[in-house]
């Protein structure tokens, strides 16, 4: 009774596979293979998902992805002396990508991508970053610093 049941199920399997393009139909007396064939067609449609995709983006490179920044750092408030290491988070763009980074305390700007500054005295800061790409495409993102 077993056998019949698995031999069914191959059958079942085999037909539904067949019917959506998953291999080519075998005759009914064949169907005593259907879990090898079973777990093939999953690969296939992992490999033929990801072929697309992949094709995709090699011909993309007429247009750049929109330029995306966002400002980031290791910490937002302490004491004073405060220190913090800024990260300049980018998607998209056609580099080369320039960076500008004003602190809000008087202090020279930092055309470094992830710059470290320290806020000598207590207050309320606005961190400032600019993203510019070679072709004009711009972003920007702030973050608020508080030094006590």
């Amino acid at each position: 009774m077993m056998r019949t049941w698995s031999v069914l199920l191959g059958i079942v399997v085999a037909a539904t596979l067949a019917g959506c393009g998953g291999g080519e139909s075998k005759p009914a007396g064949e169907a005593a293979k259907p879990a090898t064939q079973a777990t093939t067609p999953p690969v296939a449609a992992t490999a033929t998902t990801v072929a697309p995709a992949a094709g995709a983006a090699e011909g993309e490179d007429d247009e750049p992805a929109p330029l995306l920044a966002w400002a980031d750092s290791d910490t937002d408030e302490g004491k004073a002396p405060l220190a913090i290491a800024f990260t300049a988070d980018v998607e998209g763009g056609k580099a080369p990508l320039t960076y500008v980074w004003k602190f809000g305390d008087g202090t020279p700007d930092s055309s470094e991508a992830n710059p470290k500054h320290t806020y000598a005295k207590a207050g309320t800061y606005r961190a400032d970053l600019e993203v510019k790409d070679s072709s004009g495409d711009s972003d920007s993102d702030y973050l608020e610093i508080t030094v006590e």
